[in-house]
């Protein structure tokens, strides 16, 4: 299913924009979307990380210039971006004369006015060091069975007598669905909680259970995130999803149950 929504740029004729215009943004309501999944906001915190490769700009002699571009702003904020939009917000900056300096406090600007929150923003050079996942278990080659086409929360179970403690697992087999284009999103999901232990094979079915789902990447993250905490109960919890690039940028959600978050994710390897 598609999201209808008349604001949306993708799928449509548009005029290509050559010069900076902040109108193309489009920020999407985090209150709408977590009322469908019947979240509180109250009852979860985090951070969403963009990764956007394809940044360019004149310098002031006229000279292009490119970065690698981090985004970030908290979960608390009212709205978060649509992504397509992003891309094409970044695309119109390409014939700007601008130093790095001034180029970034341009795009935390037009970016803190879109989303009505504080936006951290910084420009690398080249991309940050890969992640190992020291300390997670992969559960990707657990053995389950076809879990059908439908987000199934019934899928996860606890297993019985286990001790509670703290167990970090990770699976690169999650797939979703844009609600914009239909098209595919991957991405490693890592769940970090503390508890009575979650059978792997059952979170395993159950992520897989999200190949048809249609879904911002944001909303996917909160929806696991909110069906762990309710069916399996753990004393706290994180879950991170790091996607895999499309139109050069890369989505890292990260959510969790605890207040005060330290966080900052280096790259999957397939990203």
């Amino acid at each position: 299913m598609k999201l209808k929504d008349k604001r949306l740029i993708v799928g449509k004729e548009i005029i290509f924009h050559h010069d900076h215009n902040v109108k193309i943004l489009i920020p999407i309501s985090r209150d709408e979307s977590r009322m469908k999944i019947g979240l509180s906001s109250n009852k979860i915190y985090g951070i969403d990380l963009w990764t956007s490769y394809e940044v360019s700009w004149l310098r002031p002699n006229g000279i292009p210039d490119n970065g690698i571009l981090y985004t970030s702003y908290p979960s608390s904020s009212p709205f978060f971006l649509e992504s397509k939009s992003f891309k094409f917000y970044l695309n119109s900056l390409y014939n700007i004369k601008s130093t790095k300096k001034d180029l970034i406090n341009l795009i935390k600007k037009d970016v803190e006015d879109c989303l009505q929150t504080k936006v951290k923003i910084n420009m690398l050079t080249k991309p940050i060091e890969y992640d190992l996942y020291k300390g997670y278990v992969d559960i990707d080659n657990e053995k389950i069975k076809d879990v059908g086409r439908k987000v199934d929360s019934s899928l996860l179970s606890l297993s019985i007598n286990s001790p509670i403690r703290n167990y970090k697992i990770k699976c690169s087999l999650f797939r979703s669905l844009c609600p914009v284009t239909s098209q595919p999103d991957w991405a490693t999901i890592l769940i970090n909680y503390k508890g009575s232990l979650i059978k792997t094979n059952s979170i395993l079915s159950y992520l897989i259970s999200y190949r048809n789902h249609s879904g911002f990447h944001e909303e996917c993250v909160e929806l696991i995130y909110k069906d762990i905490l309710d069916t399996c109960k753990p004393i706290n919890l994180s879950v991170e999803a790091r996607f895999l690039r499309r139109g050069g940028i890369e989505i890292n959600p990260f959510r969790t149950s605890k207040k005060n978050i330290n966080y900052f994710p280096l790259r999957d390897i397939r990203q």
